[in-house]
């Protein structure tokens, strides 16, 4: 399932079921995007150390950022000047695309980042087996803004592609942000039980 928060509020644009069964929010308010996740330790990376352009990189944060396909442009996957620099191709019949995925260190909850450069209805993300477009024209997203997503089944990667057939996009990102919220771990159905047989019997024991 997914959901998008308008932008004064946590933004819910459409619902779907991811296999997994999560549900995932999507945002372009980075103030709602903060209330929401609220109490995550997050990794964060300013992409201040620039890194070389290779098909797979590792990033200062630990994600592993890897392009797969056939097309090839110069200058992408690699952070230069502050910022994170790729591009995604929709490929065509017979044409090559270019995807890129990101592997975190540990499975994630939540991220956010600042994106810049980035064309309407183009550039997507995939988590969780839902896509969305990072800028979506039926929203109003300016070219350079905020996005960001949670889920409530923890992702070990996400992928991002190009809507559209023959159209490349190039895109810069600043300022990434990610991290888990902590899982609650239940008490055993028999242990209040337990608890108060012991108790008792200490009770029991110190009237003895």
């Amino acid at each position: 399932m997914s959901r998008f928060i308008p932008a004064a509020a946590a933004l819910a644009v459409g619902l779907g079921a991811g296999p997994a069964g999560a549900t995932v929010t999507y945002f372009n308010d980075e103030a709602a995007f903060d209330a929401a996740t609220a109490g995550i330790g997050f990794i964060r990376d300013p992409f201040d150390t620039d890194i070389a352009e290779a098909d797979s990189i590792t990033l200062d944060s630990g994600v592993v950022s890897e392009n797969t396909g056939t097309f090839r442009l110069s200058g992408y996957n690699q952070v230069a000047s502050g910022r994170y620099r790729n591009y995604v191709h929709g490929g065509a019949a017979g044409g090559g695309t270019i995807a890129i995925t990101w592997t975190f260190p540990a499975p994630v909850t939540a991220l956010g980042l600042q994106y810049v450069d980035v064309n309407e209805d183009e550039l997507a993300v995939t988590v969780d087996g839902t896509m969305r477009a990072l800028r979506e024209s039926a929203d109003g997203d300016p070219r350079d803004g905020f996005f960001g997503f949670t889920t409530t089944v923890p992702v070990s990667s996400i992928v991002f592609t190009h809507e559209i057939v023959y159209f490349t996009d190039y895109f810069e990102f600043d300022d990434l942000a990610f991290g888990a919220a902590s899982a609650e771990v239940p008490l055993p159905a028999g242990l209040p039980l337990l608890l108060a047989g012991l108790g008792a019997l200490g009770l029991a024991a110190r009237r003895a």
